[in-house]
């Protein structure tokens, strides 16, 4: 596959090989939100949703923590990987959308990288809503709408800026300035360029923060950042950057638009 291919295959695994890629300091991260932000103890009387869990890497690290941890995606990959924490991974129903829980099933639902790819995220929500126990907690981790200094998955400068109307001349200029840098993607040039224009059209969903602000108002009452928490803790190199800076609060507002954003959602007793 070339160097810079995202064909339908490569598009479906994207979020399973960013899941891989997650980093020890990553997961203790997420795990930290849980324990330190939302007073979550690691017990197994508190049960926990990776909500796209992918291959279900966190789901297997959350349940060595202690915690009774599961996940849930709309296609299960895991069944091919020996790895993956059988018996607490279940895919998601799609028509109608249903994740597969009981109500009330949940102390805390998160997801990381999911809600760029989510394309209703007002389904998603309420379903999030319905399997979290009273008192429950949410909380998810994405790049934001203005991401910089381009769209994280294919790497074009702006295409998420423009979504959901990145122009195809657009994408295919870059394109072809990483043919002049990589000669030999001369040949598929045009393959990669439909392959893109596709992802664009159908593989992401850029979505202001006053829509997610918006849709969480309206399924669960409340909105509120964790911006703050994940500058101070997380591992990310603009994080990292950030804690060397004065003024950290205009570091967490610059993150939360033109990087990543991390928002918390909790459902009323």
């Amino acid at each position: 596959m070339h160097l810079y291919r995202l064909d339908v295959s490569e598009r479906k695994r994207e979020r399973e090989r960013s899941r891989r890629e997650i980093s020890e300091r990553d997961r203790v991260f997420i795990s930290d939100v849980i324990r330190e932000r939302f007073s979550l103890v690691p017990t197994l009387q508190t049960k926990a949703l990776d909500f796209g869990c992918g291959l279900g890497e966190m789901v297997g690290y959350l349940h060595s923590q202690g915690y009774d941890a599961y996940g849930c995606d709309t296609d299960p990959v895991w069944e091919q990987n020996e790895a993956s924490p059988k018996g607490r991974l279940e895919r998601i129903a799609t028509s109608p959308y249903r994740l597969p829980y009981a109500d009330a099933t949940f102390d805390v639902v998160y997801s990381t990288s999911v809600l760029e790819h989510a394309r209703n995220p007002l389904e998603c929500f309420r379903e999030i809503h319905r399997v979290l126990k009273p008192g429950g907690w949410s909380f998810h981790l994405f790049p934001a709408k203005w991401y910089l200094p381009s769209e994280p998955h294919i790497r074009i400068p702006l295409a998420n800026v423009f979504w959901p109307h990145c122009p195809d001349w657009w994408i295919g200029l870059w394109v072809l300035l990483r043919v002049v840098q990589v000669p030999r993607l001369r040949p598929d040039w045009r393959g990669v360029h439909r392959e893109y224009c596709a992802f664009m059209r159908g593989g992401v969903s850029y979505l202001p923060n006053r829509t997610y602000r918006r849709l969480s108002l309206e399924v669960f009452g409340g909105h509120g950042s964790l911006v703050d928490f994940y500058i101070a803790r997380s591992g990310g190199g603009y994080a990292r950057l950030a804690r060397r800076l004065p003024f950290r609060g205009l570091a967490g507002w610059l993150s939360s638009r033109f990087r990543m954003n991390m928002i918390y959602q909790r459902k009323g007793k």
